[in-house]
């Protein structure tokens, strides 16, 4: 097993052109510090236990630098999309490589969890116990669990949201509002947990309050290049359940009853109409959003329609038929935009997609607040 021993004079050389990593840089720093300190607070390095411990210095990559025991940071300098990082340590020199600011920020987060050091719930942090630090023999230091790591981007091309990024999606209103109340701390412990977007209900946007609050989060998650994104399970949002008493056409049939629970007609015009006006307010209000997503009711992903007409059309079917009238409504608002929706391959029948349209087979999984219980 690798150690990385603490004791040297680290320097971290960050690129100019990798700004997104600044912050992440500044907890590589401050960590090796921390484990500096508990190292000489241990006097785990001989009798002679020697100065406090200095941080880090984090210097322009450009410049000349006479340091032997160096942590390179480098940046591909390609877009957040691009999440793949690598890294790798020895003796004197440790190289960490993200294909983009936000890959480097994985790189970084990467190379600090393998040094045993965790993050439980935000504000919360772990450093290696004790009993972890070689006290003894040739090669001092802290353990790595592993001397490099290597994760390639799931970027794929034109179908980039397809692919499985990091996305931490709230569980409920309660996990929403617990993260609305401390931003930064959620938004900090987002980053070292290595989650590359963050995904609020639609509804969120167009709140006054909890607008603003997203307004203030995007900044603070755009200093790691941590991605905001719209929606979730909100198909069904597109068709307000307030207009079930005034028009039930808009809503699916079930064993010949219009029901309210889960979606709607995707064959009724009035349903269509309301999705393009109630779509483009919610559209409008997460400006700035470049992904959305628009998933099925849990639970009730095959609860369609099976009134005459949409009985010609499978689930599935219905399914696309209801996110191309969403897309088109995005489209004329946002050409650079795109949603995500569910769907099993090979389910879609012969209805064609809106070019800024994306399958996914799987849907995140939703989590709750972290609170650093489990």
């Amino acid at each position: 097993m690798a150690n990385f021993d603490v004791s040297k004079e680290w320097v971290i050389l960050l690129p100019s052109d990798a700004s997104q990593a600044k912050k992440a840089a500044g907890d590589l720093s401050r960590y090796i510090g921390l484990l500096a300190g508990l190292d000489r607070a241990r006097g785990l390095n001989g009798l002679n236990i020697g100065p406090d411990p200095k941080l880090p210095a984090i210097v322009d990559a450009s410049e000349p630098v006479s340091q032997e025991t160096i942590i390179v940071l480098n940046s591909g300098g390609q877009g957040p999309e691009h999440n793949g990082f690598g890294w790798r340590a020895g003796p004197t020199r440790v190289e960490i490589y993200g294909e983009s600011g936000r890959g480097l920020c994985n790189g970084i987060y990467s190379f600090l969890a393998a040094l045993g050091i965790s993050w439980p719930a935000p504000g919360q942090e772990k450093l290696p116990h004790q009993s972890t630090k070689k006290t003894l023999g040739a090669n001092p230091g802290f353990p790595l669990i592993c001397d490099k790591a290597h994760e390639p981007s799931n970027y794929a091309g034109s179908d980039a949201v397809a692919a499985p990024w990091r996305r931490f999606v709230p569980a409920g209103k309660k996990a929403v509002k617990d993260i609305l109340n401390s931003i930064e701390a959620f938004t900090v412990w987002a980053a070292r947990q290595r989650y590359d977007a963050l995904v609020f209900p639609l509804a969120d946007f167009a709140s006054e309050t909890a607008g603003q609050k997203l307004r203030q989060l995007r900044q603070i998650a755009g200093e790691y290049d941590i991605a905001i994104e719209a929606g979730g399970r909100d198909l069904s949002s597109l068709v307000p359940r307030s207009c079930f008493f005034f028009h039930r056409d808009f809503f699916r049939m079930a064993k010949g009853k219009r029901e309210k629970a889960h979606h709607f007609c995707p064959t009724s015009p009035g349903a269509i109409r309301i999705i393009g006006k109630v779509g483009e307010k919610l559209f409008r209000a997460a400006e700035g959003t470049k992904v959305f997503h628009l998933w099925p009711d849990r639970g009730a992903e095959t609860a369609w329609c099976s009134c005459p007409t949409c009985r010609a059309f499978s689930p599935a079917e219905q399914n696309r038929i209801g996110v191309n009238a969403a897309s088109d409504v995005l489209a004329a608002i946002n050409p650079d935009a795109y949603i995500t929706f569910f769907e099993k391959p090979g389910d879609g029948g012969n209805i064609p997609l809106r070019k800024n349209l994306f399958r996914i087979e799987a849907i995140p999984e939703e989590k709750e607040f972290p609170d650093g219980r489990n």
